[in-house]
This record gives structure tokens, C-alpha cells and sequence, in this order.
């Protein structure tokens, strides 16, 4: 920078042009400034499709989480029922639900499972049957896709927890879960990376957003009877 101004004034003082030395001397303070310039351009550049991809990943994972939640929460749709059925696996969840204003629904039997990179949710209606127990039919009405370019962390996307003396027990209930242990599954841990649209930026390696949530199926607080077994929808 120092060459530069010498250079300056010696451009404003005369017009006499550089000698081969004086244009020597300038062409390393040049380049410093162009690499600088560059670096800045290259940084910014970055870190704004850092901050697109992110962004990105965000608006599309959030609401899935909050529809799968929503469809857990509407879980109990009679009391003393078992809502999460047997055979729920770490990447597949199978569990009973309906929303709206009835008072005693009949549910749907939801499917909501990753298969590759896809989260899908397949419905199945009731055939038949009452609370606690109802058929559903062996073929699906509808399903949809909620989010590709997702993954499980650690290759798990749900895990199952009972309630033990009014606590909910630290350790995951092993999966696939057996009909006793989905019968005592009262809280459901639902945790998934969602990457950008166009799939993980070679920009940011660490773009996937990770989301994590949990879901109580319980009508009532366990901590008021922790000596009870805590089941859910009790």
C-alpha cells in the first residue's frame, strides 16, 4: 500500500510516466489488493448460499414436524386405548389418529415411515370394530409424500419411551416394539434431518437441519400419580 502512494504522488507531482522499477515495485501491492477484493467476493458469495440452503431445509422441515405432531397428539381419541401399534420400528411409526370435533372418532390407522430419502404417510380407514379395539383395511386410501432429501441421525428417526414412576424412563423401548411395549408406549421422541431442496450444498457440508421433538400421549400429567403404570391415554 505504501508503493501505491508513493506511486500517487509522484503520477501528481509530474507526468513523467513509471521507470520498469517503479512498475515493479507496484505489482505486488496490485495483487495483494485484487486477491483481497476476491476473497471478500468469494466469502460472500458462500455465505449467503450457506444461509439460502439453511433456510431452505428450515421452511420445508418445520411444518412436516408439526403435522407429524399433530397427528400424534390426536392419538387418544378414546380413553385406555393403545395408540401406537406393535411392530413401530426406529424409521417406522404405525399409530392411530383423527382430528375434528366428534367426540368419540373413529381413527385412521397412519403409516409414517422413511424409505431412502422419503418421508411418506400412508392412511388406512377403519373397517369396523369399536374402542379400544377397531380393523382397518388391508388397503391404503391415501398417501402422500411430506419431505424428501431427509434422514434418520443415527439411522433413527422414532424411539419409544414408557413412564416409570411418573417419569418418562431414559431408556428407548427396543424396536421393533413388541404389543407389550407399545402398549406402555406413552411418549414418542420424533427426530429427522431435512437437507436443502437441491440436496446437500457442497458449499456446506453441514447443511441438513436437524430437527428434534417429542410427543406426549397422555390425557393426564404422570407426575400426579407416579405410582400408577402411566399408560397412555389415561
Amino acid at each position: 500500500m505504501l508503493a501505491v502512494r508513493n506511486l500517487l504522488r509522484r503520477l501528481r507531482r509530474d507526468e513523467s510516466g513509471l521507470t520498469l522499477m517503479e512498475l515493479v515495485a507496484t505489482i505486488p501491492a496490485t495483487i495483494a489488493v485484487l486477491v483481497a477484493v476476491g476473497t471478500m467476493t468469494v466469502t460472500g458469495v458462500h455465505s449467503q448460499a450457506r444461509i439460502s440452503n439453511r433456510v431452505d431445509a428450515n421452511q420445508r422441515a418445520r411444518p412436516v414436524m408439526t403435522q407429524i405432531l399433530q397427528m400424534l397428539h390426536s392419538s387418544c381419541v378414546a380413553p385406555r386405548i393403545v395408540p401406537v401399534l406393535a411392530g413401530s420400528t426406529g424409521t417406522s411409526i404405525s399409530f392411530l389418529s383423527k382430528s375434528g370435533s366428534t367426540v368419540s372418532p373413529t381413527p385412521d390407522l397412519h403409516v409414517v415411515s422413511l424409505s431412502g430419502t422419503t418421508l411418506t404417510d400412508t392412511i388406512y380407514p377403519a373397517t369396523g370394530g369399536a374402542a379400544p379395539t377397531w380393523t382397518f383395511s388391508g388397503t391404503a386410501s391415501s398417501s402422500r409424500q411430506l419431505l424428501t432429501n431427509v434422514a434418520a441421525p443415527g439411522g433413527v428417526m422414532f424411539r419409544y419411551y414408557q413412564f416409570v414412576s411418573g417419569s418418562i424412563s431414559p431408556t428407548p423401548l427396543t424396536t421393533p416394539l413388541s404389543a407389550t411395549d407399545a402398549a406402555h408406549t406413552a411418549n414418542v421422541d420424533v427426530s429427522f434431518a431435512s437437507s436443502p431442496s437441491k440436496g446437500v450444498s457442497t458449499l456446506d457440508p453441514n447443511s441438513p437441519l436437524t430437527l428434534d421433538d417429542s410427543v406426549d400421549l397422555r390425557l393426564e400429567a404422570a407426575g400426579q400419580y407416579p405410582n400408577q403404570d402411566n399408560l397412555p391415554c389415561v
